[in-house]
């Protein structure tokens, strides 16, 4: 068995994403369709472009599975049709009946459909039911939706013992917008090489806001010894998420780097090109 046909279910925390679609077309070669698709909208959810002709590919094969009341196949259409903004209500209705067949991606995905009203009527205790659901069955999202709720009080009264639960539940599964959320706590509180850490690990995940926050504290050397390499690496690699933020503040730091740390830096992001405009003119 392949390794993606075991590892699609979790989130791929710091995996590139090239290698997540070569995992999804390398389950599409072996005709394994929801393993195909869900490596695909891993790689969606880092920013990947041009995916949608690939998904759409896949439709039909999942209706036919589907057809065969296949929970998976359902949670994955219904996923498909999401991302569309198409059908809202058979959306809804396919995550439902994946989520009665015990597919947590069904019960995180209804849930998230019925705490915003998206193709249902707006159901927030219902929806903590089923993120409750799917993070004790081990879905970082799901249990990183659940920490939000409870944080607004949405379905409930607040709770900041359930928030910090959930939320650090979520980042130790790898789900950047905890692991960003977490370090935004941990800097409250003054935790500074901690937050750094939590930081780095959205960053890996290609978390665009905590690439700009661990970036920061390494120029200013919070939490951590000044470390211009660093900063630059994670000023540059925004431009992944199509986010030029990055490229002002690691133009400053430029002329006080030597020009070996500037290309280790555009290394390290995988922008070498990028880096080499930062250095100096001969």
């Amino acid at each position: 068995m392949g390794e993606d046909m075991l590892d699609w279910h979790s989130f791929p925390a710091g995996l590139p994403t090239a290698e997540l679609i070569k995992n999804a077309e390398d389950a599409e070669a072996r005709s394994d369709l929801i393993s195909a698709g869900n490596w695909y909208f891993h790689a969606k959810r880092r920013g990947a472009m041009g995916l949608e002709g690939r998904i759409a590919a896949l439709v039909p094969g999942l209706e036919l599975a589907v057809a065969q009341s296949n929970g998976e196949a359902k949670a994955l259409l219904a996923a498909v049709l999401l991302d569309r903004k198409y059908d809202l209500a058979r959306a809804a209705r396919l995550f439902g009946e994946a989520a009665d067949a015990g597919v947590v991606e069904g019960m995180r995905e209804l849930g998230f459909m019925l705490t915003n009203g998206i193709g249902v009527n707006r159901d927030p205790v219902q929806a903590n039911v089923l993120f409750r659901q799917a993070a004790e069955a081990g879905d970082g999202y799901a249990a990183f939706n659940l920490s939000v709720n409870y944080y607004h009080g949405a379905g409930g009264a607040r709770n900041f013992r359930e928030f910090s639960r959930w939320l650090q539940f979520a980042a130790n599964l790898g789900i950047p917008e905890a692991c960003a959320v977490l370090g935004d706590q941990l800097a409250k509180k003054g935790r500074d090489g901690e937050s750094l850490d939590w930081y780095v690990k959205a960053a890996k995940s290609g978390h665009a806001p905590a690439m700009f926050s661990a970036a920061r504290r390494y120029r200013d050397g919070v939490g951590c010894e000044v470390d211009p390499v660093q900063a630059v690496r994670w000023f540059l690699a925004m431009l992944d998420r199509g986010n030029g933020d990055g490229v002002h503040e690691a133009i400053k730091i430029a002329p006080l780097m030597t020009p070996d740390q500037i290309l280790e830096a555009g290394r390290l992001s995988g922008r070498g090109s990028e880096a080499e405009l930062l250095l100096p003119s001969s």
